[in-house]
């Protein structure tokens, strides 16, 4: 009887044994798939990335980074739906876990539910008032909300805390700029522009808010750097263009400005209506001639339009365009994806 205890006790010891080397093998193989999902994510290869982390958690069902790198992913690849689900299970057993309310906040952006996305990144900032990310995606939210004010106040605390923040800085002076606060904009993007000086929109901003506040020459400025880091941008040649054919009157480089507009494919009826309908536009006839070669000419014959819709205003003094400098950027910046788990 004794023998046949000490058999039995051999054989479960060996089966317990047998099952904590396979555990350990089978872990160290969803390691293995976690690490290959992981490569084919930095890839882009969204499908193959998410067969390797069902992989590994097929082997290992309690994989936390598998399932969170898994969402990510789901979200990469426009399946939010699922992407929410495993994410909501995991904040389940971990309620207060800042990081996966972002990620939880980013995938219900993804998903075009700002209100309920916005509810994730406040939850962080109250756990982490510190948050840059939760701070930034919050404020850009609150943006697209139509909250711009609100936006703003949010973005001032990541500016407390950050003050070189590019991100930061560009969405403050974009959202300053639709207050219709150009100085302050401008302050704000100039501080930007020491760290991104190649970005052509934000040189397109500065110029914009420099001329609603009639500093033409620094308008001018700015939309030539725009211009010269980017010879495409259309609407960059057409305001340097603007202010060399009125305020600033050198018209042959007007001319030369308004025709490379055209040429990178220039077709705001708009602002050419409102160009048109300055009383102080030099070299009309010019102007015509080269807005006719395009078909852009708003009337037949060689005609001008008042400018259509909200009506402009015409100065009673040259000393300023016609037409208003464009506004900040009708959509908000991106938001700043989570980071994938290694």
């Amino acid at each position: 009887m004794k023998r046949a205890s000490l058999s039995t006790t051999a054989a479960l010891a060996a089966l317990l044994l047998a099952a904590c080397v396979s555990g350990q093998r089978d872990k160290q193989i969803a390691t293995e798939y976690f690490d290959l999902g992981n490569a084919y994510l930095d890839l882009g290869q969204y499908d193959r990335a998410i067969a390797e982390f069902q992989s590994a958690l097929r082997l290992d069902p309690g994989y936390v980074k598998a399932s969170y790198n898994l969402a990510l992913t789901y979200v990469k690849a426009r399946r939010t739906d699922d992407a929410i689900a495993i994410l909501k299970r995991l904040l389940q057993s971990d309620a207060s876990n800042t990081q996966v309310l972002s990620a939880l906040g980013w995938a219900y952006h993804a998903a075009g539910k700002d209100t309920e996305a916005l509810a994730q990144y406040d939850a962080v900032v109250r756990l982490s008032p510190a948050d840059l990310n939760a701070l930034y995606n919050s404020g850009i939210i609150l943006w697209k909300l139509k909250r711009p004010q609100d936006a703003l106040d949010r973005l001032s605390i990541l500016l407390d805390k950050s003050p070189d923040d590019a991100d930061g800085l560009y969405a403050a002076g974009s959202i300053l700029l639709s207050l219709d606060k150009p100085a302050d904009s401008g302050d704000m993007l100039a501080r930007y522009l020491a760290k991104k000086p190649d970005d052509v929109d934000a040189w397109f901003m500065v110029a914009a808010g420099a001329e609603q506040q009639k500093k033409y020459t620094r308008a001018l400025e700015a939309y030539d750097k725009a211009a010269s880091l980017d010879t495409t941008h259309g609407d960059a040649w057409f305001g340097e263009a603007r202010l060399l054919l009125t305020v600033i009157q050198d018209p042959q480089r007007g001319l030369d400005a308004l025709q490379k507009a055209l040429d990178a494919g220039y077709k705001d009826q708009k602002g050419i209506e409102a160009l048109l309908a300055s009383p102080i536009l030099l070299d009309r006839d010019k102007v015509e001639a080269a807005l006719n070669d395009k078909g852009l000419l708003p009337a037949a014959g060689g005609g001008t339009l008042p400018p259509t819709g909200s009506e402009t205003t015409v100065p009673s003094s040259p000393g300023a365009p016609s037409a208003p400098g464009p506004g900040a950027p009708s959509s908000a910046p991106p938001q700043s994806p989570p980071p994938a788990l290694k």
